[in-house]
Order: C-alpha cells, then structure tokens, then sequence
C-alpha cells in the first residue's frame, strides 16, 4: 500500500493504492474529470456559481453532478470533489487495482480489497470499512476547511456507494445543523435527514462541538487517534 499527493488548481488530492502505475491512471483520470468541467463552465457560467439545482446537459461527470444536486437541492459544484473521486476510482479500478482510496479535500472514494479505517475529523473516532468495490464518505463543514457551508456542523458526513451524491447531501446536511441545536435537535435532524434521503445513501453522521449524532446502515465506529499529517489540506 502507497501513499501518493497530488494537486492541481483547486484540486488537492491524497490517493492510497498499490503502486506507480495506479497512481498514474488516477492523475490522468482527475484531468480528464477537471478539463470536463472547465469546459462546461466556460460556456455556461452559472454552473460554477448556482446554489440551486440546474437543467444540465454535458459530458459524463456533468451529468453526474447535476443529477446528485437534483438529488441532494443544491447547486451542482457541491458535488464536484466526490464526482471527480468516483470517475478516478473507476479508472483506477479498470487499469486493475485492486486498493484506489481517492481523498480529494474529505471526499473520499473507494475500492478496497481490504479493511481499512477512515478517520472522521475533528472527532476521536473512525469508521471501519470491510472490503467494498464501491464505497464513498464525504464530509462538508461550517467550521473547518474550505467547503461552503451555511452550517455550523465541525463534520457533516454522509456514507454510501456514490460519492457524488454524497458529496451534494453532505453538503445538504451541513447547511441544516443550526448554531442553536442542543444534542436532542441534532439527533432529531439527522433521523429526519436520513429518512428523507435513504434510497440514496447508507448513512449520516455529524459532529457539532461535542454532540454527535448518527444513523443508518453505518459501518463499525471505533475509538481513534487521528493523524493531522494525514489530513488531505492545502
């Protein structure tokens, strides 16, 4: 297992897989996705700043993006890290990867062949993920980070096989979390949350201060040190 970094403009990525070659195909999958959606925006620039779901025709990660923010009632670009994690994923799946674990900025997606622990920041805690060939956990915030949020949950995270609309209701569930919400407020929320949106997702999680809440068909949440090193940041 290979620890590998990449950045380019606004994308910052950490990418786990078994060597070189997979990484190679993971870069060249993240350009192919980041050209995609420069070219889209540069013809249509109300995709870029829309916090509302748009009618959108484009090419393969357009489609995906637009449809997640359909899903999730937000604009598409909320979408945008987890839908470019899952196309690098495929592509790293198809060159014969066996481990593609794609971290693009808390949006992660996944093929694994074995377990692994995710760490669910700024909490002590982590998931535990069994060995799955599709898997996504995306995390937006109000308070830590670069994701827009009008929100003040530390970590708003929703669980489940497609990363792209993940992303787009993580994004959903951290806009809801108020400023005033005690623990009973929180857990309600997110029982309300996940029920509205469980045809899509597997489950939600959030962490608000010291209150967390969490529902669903969750993997097993364990007591963990999370490494600020391995923190996918700028």
């Amino acid at each position: 297992m290979r620890r590998f970094k990449f950045a380019y403009k606004e994308t910052i990525v950490t990418i786990i897989t078994e060597s070189e070659e997979f990484f190679e195909a993971c870069v060249k999958a993240i350009l192919e996705a980041r050209s995609e959606i420069e070219r889209y925006i540069a013809l249509n620039p109300d995709f870029y700043i829309s916090y509302e779901p748009l009618d959108c025709k484009g090419g393969r990660i357009i489609d995906e993006m637009c449809k997640a923010a359909k899903i999730a009632g937000v604009g598409p670009m909320a979408s945008v890290a987890g839908a470019i994690a899952d196309f690098a994923v495929e592509k790293m799946a198809e060159a014969g990867a066996k481990l593609a674990i794609v971290d693009n900025g808390g949006d992660i997606a996944m093929k694994t062949d074995r377990e692994i622990s995710v760490g669910i920041y700024p909490t002590e805690l982590a998931f535990i993920i069994e060995p799955k060939n599709k898997y996504s956990i995306c995390t937006s915030s109000g308070t830590i980070g670069p994701s827009v949020s009008f929100g003040y949950a530390d970590a708003a995270t929703v669980l489940g096989e497609n990363a792209a609309v993940c992303d787009a209701l993580a994004t959903a569930l951290g806009n809801g979390v108020k400023k005033d919400f005690e623990l009973k407020d929180l857990e309600e929320y997110v029982r309300e949350f996940y029920n509205k949106y469980k045809d899509f997702i597997d489950g939600v999680f959030v962490a608000k201060g010291d209150e967390i809440a969490f529902t669903g068909n969750l993997p097993e949440i364990v007591p963990a040190k999370v490494s600020l090193d391995l923190i996918t940041k700028a």
